[in-house]
């Protein structure tokens, strides 16, 4: 999956599969499962997520830690909720 610049991201949850669809780096410990708008989904590890992506709060955009898109993640995941994240 291609990360277009302002496109928005669906985050999906905390992901278990171990390789960062992004970078192709293997043996991820924590990484988040994304899907873009055409409905293509990928697991990436949350620091290349932290890279790519930045979170939209009071109209402007800013940048989101790695330790911030785990805890989004898991949000997700446990609470069944939805939450998006733009491309830098």
């Amino acid at each position: 999956m291609e990360f277009l610049k302002g496109a928005k991201y669906k985050v999906l949850g905390t992901s278990d599969y171990p390789v960062c669809d992004h970078c192709g780096k293997t043996n991820l410990t924590r990484a988040i499962g994304l899907e873009n708008e055409s409905g293509e989904t990928a697991s990436v590890g949350v620091i290349c997520a932290s890279k790519l992506l930045r979170q939209n709060y009071m109209g402007t955009t800013h940048k989101i830690s790695s330790d911030a898109v785990l805890s989004i993640g898991r949000r997700v995941k446990r609470e069944n909720d939805t939450a998006y994240l733009t491309a830098a």
